[in-house]
């Protein structure tokens, strides 16, 4: 096949892309979908409303713990084996949360779903870019940044809304929807490990590489889990912050899947300055507009911070990979996973309880700008003089 007929076929031809994907939204599914609607459902069965928000921080915990340890992982098992153990452990007790409502087997139950999910989203955003052609790894990127943003966007509100309507027992079953996907395996190679590179640093060494990439997302998904966190609660007309948010997440989903061709074409030289304003910009007019009587300004704010959220999902990802050899592309897609749920639950957490004091949600809001630009500057004053390309593949071609 030449450059040119690559460029021209889509990627979804490609059957390990379609299937990954398949498994990645449905483990994305899986997990959206009770993140919002298993802590309102445990305290409507009566468990203490000053808790209930520990299970899905207990369940994030072992996420970014197995995260770290997955890259070890990937050098012993193929990607159909971790597929499968990961949809497993995700899907198989999301129904059991009917059966076992005791806080100590909601917290054990979302520990296992923890891993499971772990496994998948490190293991999706490795195979998917692999699965492309070198000078498209971007836009392979945009495609797995798709298959979690639809549900994401979708699933909370979705979730939250089956729970209010007092339908958990539906959220369970769809919970479940990762063993289904299994259906897709076929598709999936079970012989990547003996092929993949070895890996050439350990998983603090690639850390230590990847500081600006990680704490970059970490900084802007610290943000939106500050916004999905803060908004309802502070915005005082409830249909405003719904909006707001759908701005927020439909922005972000778009950006995420389609900045991944852009750079492609471009590189990030030009793509990573504009992501940051738009991301400081967007937090600091949302932060400015909280109280504001006229929705608009809000939405404007929304719609920046979510292009800047989606688009550095993918950037982010982009050079991680770009930093590290071939091998260590395992060691890539589990730092950045880390950071991408470490901030969400940073974000949730710090920028929540910042929103309960007197700087209240303008304050948290106005705090998470200016981590983004503190980060997003310094990162770039210090790789200046650094070429920023990309286009290269998974298995360490340089750019």
């Amino acid at each position: 096949m030449t450059q040119t007929t690559a460029r021209r076929e889509s990627l979804w031809r490609i059957p390990q892309i379609r299937a990954v994907f398949a498994i990645s939204f449905a483990g994305l599914t899986s997990f959206s979908i009770t993140l919002a609607a298993l802590p309102t459902w445990a305290a409507k069965i009566g468990h203490a409303e000053q808790v209930v928000g520990t299970i899905t921080g207990v369940m994030l915990a072992v996420t970014v713990l197995t995260q770290l340890g997955t890259a070890r992982l990937l050098a012993r098992f193929s990607t159909r084996a971790l597929l499968t153990a990961g949809s497993l452990l995700l899907g198989v007790p999301t129904p059991l949360y009917l059966v076992l409502p005791q806080l100590g087997s909601l917290y054990a139950l979302s520990a296992v779903r923890g891993v499971g999910f772990a496994i998948v989203t490190v293991v999706a955003a490795l195979a998917i870019p692999r699965a492309a052609p070198a000078e498209r790894r971007g836009e392979a990127i945009g495609i797995f940044g798709l298959s979690a943003a639809i549900p994401m966007m979708l699933g909370i509100s979705g979730g939250a809304a089956l729970v209010l309507d007092g339908s958990f027992t539906a959220v369970a079953i769809l919970g479940a929807l990762p063993v289904l996907a299994l259906l897709a395996l076929p598709y999936v190679s079970a012989e990547d490990v003996a092929q993949a590179p070895r890996a050439t640093v350990s998983l603090p060494t690639a850390a230590l590489r990847l500081l600006y990439p990680a704490g970059l997302l970490l900084a802007v998904t610290a943000v939106g889990g500050g916004l999905v966190t803060l908004l309802p609660l502070q915005r005082p007309t409830g249909a405003v912050a719904a909006l707001a948010l759908l701005v927020f997440g439909a922005v972000g989903m778009v950006a995420r899947w389609q900045v991944g061709a852009v750079l492609d074409r471009v590189g990030n030289r030009l793509v990573l300055p504009a992501l940051i304003t738009s991301g400081a910009l967007g937090a600091a007019v949302v932060a400015l507009t909280f109280a504001v009587v006229s929705p608009w300004p809000l939405m404007i704010g929304a719609g920046l911070l979510g292009l800047a959220y989606g688009g550095l999902q993918t950037v982010t990802l982009e050079m991680s990979f770009q930093r590290l050899r071939a091998g260590d592309a395992p060691s890539a897609s589990a730092v950045w996973n880390a950071a991408f749920d470490g901030g969400t639950g940073v974000g949730a957490a710090a920028l929540g309880f910042v929103g309960a004091t007197a700087l209240g949600g303008a304050g948290a809001l106005a705090i998470g700008a200016g981590a983004i630009a503190v980060i997003g500057v310094l990162g770039l004053v210090a790789s200046r003089g650094a070429r920023q390309h990309t286009g290269a593949q998974v298995e360490g071609t340089p750019r």
